[in-house]
C-alpha cells in the first residue's frame, strides 16, 4: 500500500510505503520502516485488473514496534459506501496475489 501524507492545505510532506496487517470496515494498519507524521494519509493501492483505487484516511496512530518497524492505525474517511468499496478492492486484490 502506498500512503502519502498531507498536511491540511494538501501540501505533501511525505511518502509511505507500508504493508497492511489488519483490516475492518472502518480502518486499517499497516506497518512501514519509517514513522508516519502526517495526519491526514492518501491511500493507494493496485486492484486485482491492475487499476488504482484510493481513499483518504486519518492517522489514529503511530507505534514503534519491537521489530523496529512503525504500526500504523488509519480511520478510513468517506461515506460507507465508499470504505467497503476500497476494502473490498484491497481484499480481492490481496487474495488473486495469493495464488
Amino acid at each position: 500500500m502506498s500512503c502519502i501524507g498531507s498536511d491540511e492545505d494538501g501540501t505533501i510532506l511525505e511518502q509511505i510505503i507500508g504493508v497492511v496487517l489488519d483490516i475492518s470496515q472502518n480502518g486499517l494498519l499497516i506497518e512501514s520502516i519509517q514513522e508516519v507524521e502526517s495526519a491526514n494519509l492518501s491511500l493507494m493501492a493496485s486492484t486485482k485488473e491492475n487499476s488504482l483505487i484510493e481513499i483518504k484516511g486519518k492517522v489514529a496512530d503511530c507505534r514503534k514496534a519491537s521489530s523496529g518497524k512503525f504500526r500504523t492505525g488509519i480511520l478510513l474517511q468517506g461515506t460507507h459506501e465508499e470504505k467497503v468499496r476500497f476494502i473490498k478492492e484491497l481484499v480481492q486484490s490481496y487474495h488473486c496475489q495469493k495464488k
